[in-house]
This record gives C-alpha cells, structure tokens and sequence, in this order.
C-alpha cells in the first residue's frame, strides 16, 4: 500500500522564521527612530549671500523655505578637500565663540569684582568719615585760645555755644546770658576767686547734658557768671570738671581736636 509523502514544516522552523521576522521589523523601526540614522541638515542662502547649515527646518525664516536643500551630512554638497575645510572652520569658529563666551563671562566676572570693591571701599570710606565727624571736633583758634563747641541740654532747651578750654578752671563756666537761655536754676550762690587773686560772684547750677564730640556728660555742674569786660567770642569756658574724664589731642594745622575713645570702642556714641 502506497500512502502519500507529505511536506511539513517542524514548529522549532516556524518559530525562527517568525522570530527573525520580528528581528527584521524592529531593526526597521530603530533606524526610522533614531536621530543619528536619519538626520538631515537643510541649507539656504540669506539675502546676503551667507550660506547657512541647519537641523531643524523650523529655524529656517520663512522667506527662504523655498530654497531649502536636505543633505544627510553636513556639507554633504561640498567635494571631499572643501567639504573638510569647511567643517574644520565650523569647528574653529565653535571654539572662537565659545572662547570668546569665555571671555565675556570672565570680563562681567571681573567687573562685578571692582564694582563691589568699589562699593566696599566707598563704604568703607563713608564709615571712616562717619566715625572721624565724631572722633574729630572743628575748633577755633585765636593765638593760644582753643574754642570748642559745645551742646548743652536743660529743661527740654538744646544749646550750642563756644566755650574756652581751659584746664584751670575746676568747672564748667558760663555766662549769665547763656543760663538764662538754658532755664538754669541756681542751688548755691557765693564768691570764686579768678585770675589776678580778685572774688567775684557766682552761681551753682546743674543742666541736664553736656555734650562735647563723642563725649556726653550728665547731670554736669556750671559755674555761672556775670560777664564783665570787652566783649568775647565764647561763652565761658570748659574746665576739668569735663576735661578730666576725656583723653584728647590738638592738631593745630587742621584745627582740629581728636578724641581718644575708650579700649575696646568701636564708634563714639550719640
């Protein structure tokens, strides 16, 4: 008996057909997929003749759409020599401008730099200036007279006025004319002795503050007095009673009093 020879595919060789199939397929899709494999660089020519390479086709002004030529390489329309000088003058050009980025951004670097320090020595300044208007007080001079002012407060009255130094008197003097401005009332009254041995008569009073640059007493006993004589550019005199808790030096050419501020101060007060 004779029976029929048929042809059957194994399924171990359907099953690697189908497999390689699959292989195929997604190879296929990857090259589609990846931007390497199909990259495309698009040239025109500007209005000026300028000849430009790009990837993205919607870099492209619109006007010169119309001129576009694809190629899958850069200069791929160059011959081998020219199209090798060309990229090799892109990629000088790419580091020109990346060394001249470089260089801008250390340049505005730099110049931040001076404008701060510029702006930490002007502040450094401005508080040096600050701190010498109040270590330093303007004095008159009139041969070897020293005429300081001086701040005086009492009963809600604030007074400035020019007082002699002197570092004979024991107290703060003033006129008559001035304690009655400042509302001075008298707790004791007497005679004092001045220079040349004669007694005149006097009043003990009290202000409130007396303040001399940096410098402020208070609670400060005066003398006051009648003043008698030629007329004066000051109105008393500063005496120890002030001068002996404060250090102090005269610069004569400037004119001048520099004060000496306690160990450890680093600004005069208010």
């Amino acid at each position: 008996m004779c029976y029929p020879i048929m042809r059957t595919q194994s399924c171990t060789g359907l099953m690697m057909k189908n497999h390689f199939k699959h292989i195929v397929f997604f190879i296929f899709i990857l090259a589609c997929l990846s931007p390497d494999l199909r990259a495309e660089f698009y040239k025109y020519v500007d209005e000026k003749g300028n000849i430009f390479y790009v990837d993205d086709i919607y870099s492209i002004p619109e006007k010169y759409r119309n001129q576009i030529k694809v190629y899958r390489e850069k200069y791929d329309d160059l011959a081998g020599e020219e199209r090798s000088r060309a990229l090799q003058k892109e990629n000088e050009d790419i580091r020109e401008k990346e060394q001249e980025h470089q260089r801008q951004i250390e340049e505005r670097l730099l110049q931040t730099q001076q404008i701060e320090e510029e702006e930490r020595r002007e502040k450094a300044e401005a508080a040096r200036q600050k701190f010498l208007q109040k270590t330093e007080t303007k004095v008159i001079l009139e041969g070897n007279r020293i005429l300081i002012p001086v701040m005086f407060k009492n009963n809600g009255v604030e007074l400035e006025v020019n007082l002699l130094l002197d570092t004979g008197a024991s107290q703060i003097v003033l006129n008559r004319s001035v304690a009655d401005q400042l509302n001075i009332a008298a707790l004791n009254k007497g005679l004092a002795q001045v220079a040349g041995g004669s007694n005149i008569y006097t009043e003990l009073g009290k202000v409130s503050s007396v303040k001399v640059g940096p410098f402020r007493m208070k609670d400060a006993r005066v003398l006051i007095i009648a003043h008698e004589g030629a007329p004066v550019n000051y109105s008393g005199l500063l005496g120890m009673n002030f001068l002996k808790n404060v250090e102090y030096s005269i610069d004569y050419k400037n004119q001048v009093i520099r004060w000496k501020l306690p160990q450890g101060a680093d600004a005069p007060s208010n």
